[in-house]
């Protein structure tokens, strides 16, 4: 029952509601009366074993019954200042060993910072910042830790529980951060920036959770939200994990096992994995995420999570990090990551050595040296498939709101083709918003947001595999290392100077551009924003050059059919009157890459002869036929004899460079 005070002035007639409203408060009063005088004679018998025990408990719980019974706005203002009391006198009992009381008591609190009664949020949220500030004075001016992580646990059970986070609750975060800002003698500390990042967060899960339900059909954005309500929790492992866990059943639906390895339990080698290093000070090892640096850049994240160094509020063990291990290991073997199941094993070993339990490590090495066949299996056959990259940009301020003009690289699995996702995020944002506002657009060129039409929504597509430097291609020599921990990408786009998308060799340009993700694929997310873009434009010679270089690495690599296309770019750029046009270098070194892809050229050919069946050899000889008639017209182009022997070809751009400058 809620009530106000009901004072009245006698003689006045009184109503049966107003006694009972009445009698309700002086019963309540009288309670909390008795209450307080038990603990002021028994204080010392409080204190015991710091307050841990069943006597304390039992006086907290009273104290509690107060805000689970509806009260008078009367009477909660009068527990408000017993409990504030209470804390002064008792902080060992809040802010040290288990945290339940602190849990429970930040579970009430907040509940009344929802409270119809103006008067009511006010004193709670007052109450809260009082436990903050007596939390932050018991650790000596270290952190509000303790109460951080209550808050936040707290939070997230009424989100279920009570539905909280209307413009009241919004109200009561306000008044603690005037509270925190206005507080002359902590101005100096860190108190007040502890306070304000405590209520951002509480924001970031409440605004969140809200998004959620408007965007269960999106698995992209539902996941990108359950990430930050994830990141919102990373001083609260447990609960980070229940959101890391959601998000890898996303992912389990979708067929992303990548991303499941990343993010669930039964899959997380740099997330769910980190709380026993940083929560179990005697761990065998205290690596942190630093030891899960080789498998992936991104584990430096986990650097920001806090602890709460007054007690062991989750119960992270050794047993917990080797079968969160052993399931990241399951996800590997089924995502077809071999390569990492040897380095996701060390802190097991490290476990098992120390308990010298050798049957273990004679069943994990084991795991180990098959995970090894199986890399020399695939590494020689090519049959991994490790997905597609695109890059998305949404344009539309009336509908988009804060993806408008970004850009994001979506990882799709396997053979996906640009149509199959242009298609499903037609579909996907013509059902949020209506077919006919919703537009694709079919090329690659930069788009100027000022030049669209406002009343529709434009999303943008393009095609774009991984990139690599110099250095980094001379490293990255497997499929797999080229599709782990990448955050490069390129993407090219034709056009001629006089404004046609295509033209004629001698004028074709192109446009390479290179985007930079914040983080490295494979991720907990499918899709990660773009952050840096880089854009070289390239003339017809460089073109050549540049297709020219490709095809060589082709053919040394594939050792493929013989395409007499590459001869138009012979034509137009060697031919003694067009070579002309062009600077010395540049026609130099086109000339040593076409060497390159004669030779190229030739080894295909007798690779071709030694493989091919008796039905096929019209073919071949057809080939060398035309094989033949290239290498003598492009003896002419150059006025040199291009040589018909073969010899190793080696990195062609690199060769060709050195020979030209020669």
């Amino acid at each position: 029952m809620e009530t106000t005070d009901g004072n009245v002035s006698e003689g006045e007639s009184v109503s049966p509601t107003d006694i009972e409203a009445n009698l309700s408060t002086e019963v309540a009063l009288t309670v909390l009366d008795v209450l307080d005088l038990f603990v002021h004679h028994h204080k010392k018998r409080l204190q015991h074993d710091d307050g841990q025990n069943s006597v304390m408990k039992k006086v907290f719980d009273t104290y509690l019954l107060f805000f689970q019974i509806n009260q008078s706005t009367s009477t909660l203002r009068h527990v408000f200042t017993a409990l504030r009391l209470f804390i002064h006198k008792f902080p060992s009992t809040v802010f040290q060993g288990t945290a339940d009381l602190c849990g429970s008591l930040c579970y009430e609190i907040l509940k009344c910072c929802n409270h119809r009664s103006s008067s009511t949020q006010t004193e709670a949220a007052a109450l809260l910042y009082f436990l903050m500030r007596r939390n932050f004075e018991f650790t000596k001016g270290k952190c509000i830790v303790r109460s951080h992580l209550q808050v936040i646990k707290s939070v997230s059970q009424l989100i279920a529980d009570a539905g909280i986070g209307g413009s009241r609750f919004q109200q009561s975060l306000a008044i603690i951060n005037n509270f925190a800002n206005g507080d002359t003698p902590l101005k100096n500390t860190t108190f007040p920036a502890e306070v304000k990042d405590l209520t951002k967060r509480i924001r970031t899960v409440l605004m969140a959770t809200s998004q959620m339900k408007e965007h269960e059909k999106d698995p992209e954005m539902l996941v990108d939200l359950q990430y930050s309500l994830a990141n919102s929790y990373a001083s609260t492992p447990e609960l980070r994990r229940t959101w890391l866990e959601s998000m890898a059943k996303i992912h389990v639906r979708n067929g992303d096992l990548s991303e499941v390895r990343m993010t669930s339990s039964r899959g997380s080698c740099h997330y769910n994995i980190l709380p026993v290093f940083v929560y179990e000070p005697a761990a065998s090892f205290s690596m942190g995420w630093a030891a899960f640096m080789n498998i992936s850049p991104n584990v430096k994240e986990e650097g920001a999570m806090k602890e709460d160094a007054g007690t062991q509020d989750t119960p992270y063990t050794e047993d917990t990090l080797v079968e969160q291990l052993e399931m990241c290991v399951d996800s590997l073997w089924k995502s077809e990551r071999y390569e990492l199941i040897a380095e996701i094993n060390k802190p097991v070993i490290a476990v098992f050595e120390k308990r010298r339990d050798f049957k273990r490590l004679s069943e994990l090495y084991y795991d180990i040296h098959r995970s090894y066949l199986k890399v020399t299996e695939v590494v020689h056959s090519e049959k991994r498939l490790f997905g597609r990259y695109y890059r998305v940009a949404f344009y539309g301020q009336g509908f988009f709101e804060e993806e408008e003009s970004k850009e994001f690289i979506y990882k799709e699995p396997k053979l996906t083709g640009l149509s199959e996702i242009s298609q499903r995020l037609l579909k996907l944002y013509s059902d949020k918003f209506g077919a006919d506002n919703v537009k694709m657009i079919q090329d690659s060129n930069k788009v100027n947001p000022k030049d669209l039409d406002p009343r529709f929504a434009y999303i943008q597509v393009t095609y774009v595999v991984p990139y690599f430097n110099e250095k980094e291609q001379l490293e990255k020599k497997t499929d797999f290392e080229c599709h782990h921990n990448i955050n490069r990408f390129v993407f090219e786009t034709p056009f001629t100077l006089s404004g046609k998308k295509h033209g004629d060799v001698e004028e074709q340009c192109k446009r390479k551009t290179i985007l930079t993700t914040s983080s490295g694929f494979p991720f907990l997310k499918k899709r990660i924003e773009v952050v840096e873009q880089q854009s070289t434009e390239m003339n017809p010679i460089e073109v050549a050059i540049d297709e020219m270089s490709r095809k060589v690495s082709e053919l040394n690599q594939l050792c493929g059919d013989v395409n007499a296309g590459p001869m138009a770019y012979a034509r137009a750029f060697l031919e003694e009157k067009n070579a002309k046009k062009y600077p010395d270098n540049q026609v130099k070194l086109l000339k040593e890459i076409f060497r390159q892809f004669a030779d190229a050229c030739g080894q295909a050919l007798k690779v071709n002869e030694r493989l091919i069946k008796e039905d096929q050899l019209e073919y071949q000889e057809e080939m060398k036929a035309h094989y033949k008639d290239m290498l003598t017209e492009l003896s002419a182009i150059m006025n040199e004899q291009v040589k018909t022997e073969v010899s190793p070809v080696t990195a062609v751009h690199q060769a060709a460079t050195s020979r030209s400058l020669s």
